[in-house]
């Protein structure tokens, strides 16, 4: 038995690991083509995560990606322009996003 959760949890950890790789990539190329701003709804957001992920067979659920968005676990792309400090910028984006996906 505790093999099995043994096993489970480097598994989830692996597909969390996952999920934070292919939102950066996502988020980045919304960045890149000035796009992120037109998703400013739930339903926008989920639409354009789900429609551009490659990685995965199930569509994220809205309440996991604010979870991630919650716990300040997403790394954004930033700049090297701006003059905000990584930790600063990272956070204000994950609380961006969890706004909108919480509305």
């Amino acid at each position: 038995m505790s093999t099995t959760t043994s096993q489970t949890k480097p598994m989830s950890d692996s597909n969390e690991i996952n999920t934070l790789l292919e939102l950066r990539k996502i988020f980045h190329t919304e960045l890149l083509m000035m796009t992120l701003h037109l998703h400013n709804t739930r339903e926008k957001m989920m639409r354009m995560l789900n429609g551009n992920k490659a990685l995965y067979k199930n569509e994220w659920t809205a309440e996991y990606i604010l979870q991630l968005a919650t716990d300040n676990k997403i790394e954004w792309v930033k700049g090297s322009d701006d003059p905000t400090s990584y930790d600063t910028y990272k956070k204000a984006m994950n609380d961006t996003l969890a706004h909108i996906l919480s509305e």
